[in-house]
């Protein structure tokens, strides 16, 4: 696929990357699809000053400064002049979905001195949020022009970082991966419409990657078994029906393949513990995540995750497909294969940084990952300066899956401090 800008007399146009082509399709007042990051500044948000940022930065990354359109297959991205406008913070986050023609794929809110950024995953992934950002927050504080950081707004933009990084790097030879088993879903209520809880855990990044060295793991893999720990003593607990724990854990893609892709580029890992089989002790699960994470993260495996994804998009029976029946069927789709298939999910960002003359400006990072109907609960975290935030967004009232991972930290020695938006 041709992933280059395409221009006529009267605008310029992106195709959705392949990944970004299955989120416009699964769009419903509860899956969203919208990523937050947010920042907590050490002072009150002027949102002029915010606007005026914006209005800076948005030539330097034209591929972001987009609508996201109907076609008569699938969506796309046109190029637009509006400014999206910085919206004081009224409503739960990652909730405002909207059914307009023309659908901005980026929002930004204030709020005291929180400054919020959603992103739709059609656009990008939480990398290409977190350079967006970081531009975002050099310009409020002036400091647009960093020596080093490519993405400054003195350079101009090259064209592989609108490219399809996944077509790029198909390889049609490789056979796509076995398909999943029904995982493990929590048998919660869903909450109403409109509503997505937040529980953010602060803890001490030093301890936790001191506590993850000595039993043998790194941070995300670590994190990753405590979550599985917990849900598979849940399980246990509650004589739950016994079934296959599986986490969906994302991977950036550009620690392996040579891309500056600011759209997305990510595939997704699958650590499974079966309840069905007996119990398994927290050593056994760190040592199966381990060993699974590093056998995984190999580009034969990733590869056929890209021969999956891209012969769907590519099938015949599914391109010649009208968009408006595309958006009947998939979702049924995305479901049987996609979220059946997991139990929640775990997505570390990794750390943030920012330059001198704006990190000094910033208290806090959170991450909060789009919104589940299938898994209900999914984490984000991502580290910033000398502490981690660990993010649970939940469409649901039951509080246990939070409140028992943070105890357990806590039994590790691990202090955590607790902030939630209910």
């Amino acid at each position: 696929m041709d992933s280059s800008v395409k221009t006529n007399n009267h605008s310029s146009w992106y195709r959705l990357d392949n990944i970004g082509k299955a989120y416009p399709l699964i769009r419903s007042n509860r899956q969203t699809t919208l990523f937050r990051l947010t920042v907590v500044l050490t002072e009150q948000i002027e949102p002029s000053r915010v606007q005026e940022a914006l209005k800076k930065i948005l030539p330097r990354f034209p591929y972001f400064q987009v609508v996201l359109k109907p076609g008569f297959f699938w969506y796309y991205f046109e190029k637009t002049t509006k400014l999206t406008p910085v919206q004081k913070d009224k409503h739960y986050p990652c909730t405002q979905y909207d059914k307009r023609w023309a659908v901005p794929p980026i929002h930004i809110f204030y709020k005291d001195n929180c400054l919020s950024l959603e992103m739709s995953h059609a656009l990008s992934d939480g990398y290409g949020g977190m350079v967006f950002l970081k531009a975002l927050l050099n310009s409020y504080f002036n400091m647009e022009s960093i020596k080093g950081d490519e993405y400054n707004i003195q350079k101009l933009p090259c064209e592989e970082e609108w490219e399809d990084a996944y077509n790029k790097y198909f390889d049609p030879s490789v056979p796509p991966p076995k398909r999943g088993r029904a995982a493990f879903h929590l048998p919660f209520q869903k909450v109403s419409s409109g509503i997505y809880y937040s529980t953010t855990g602060i803890v001490p990044l030093k301890e936790v990657l001191s506590r993850a060295k000595t039993d043998g793991g790194s941070l995300t893999q670590w994190l990753t078994a405590k979550y599985m720990a917990v849900l598979t003593k849940m399980i246990q607990d509650n004589n739950w029906k016994p079934a296959p724990v599986v986490l969906n854990v994302p991977v950036d893609l550009r620690r392996l393949y040579p891309s500056k892709t600011l759209r997305n580029f990510f595939i997704t890992l699958t650590p499974t513990i079966d309840s069905q089989i007996g119990h398994f002790s927290f050593s056994e699960i760190l040592t199966h995540v381990k060993n699974f994470m590093n056998i995984q993260v190999d580009r034969r495996y990733i590869s056929q995750q890209f021969k999956r994804n891209i012969n769907l998009e590519r099938a015949m029976s599914i391109r010649m497909v009208p968009l408006l029946l595309k958006r009947m069927f998939f979702p049924f789709f995305f479901y049987h294969l996609g979220e059946r298939q997991f139990s929640g999910g775990f997505s570390n960002l990794g750390n943030f940084k920012l330059p001198p003359g704006t990190a000094e400006n910033v208290k806090e990072i959170h991450i909060l990952v789009p919104p589940s109907q299938g898994t209900l609960i999914k984490v984000g975290c991502i580290s910033y300066g000398s502490q981690l935030f660990m993010t649970f967004g939940s469409l649901t009232d039951n509080r246990e899956v939070e409140r028992n991972f943070f105890s357990q930290l806590r039994k590790e020695g691990i202090p955590v401090r607790i902030d939630v938006n209910y």
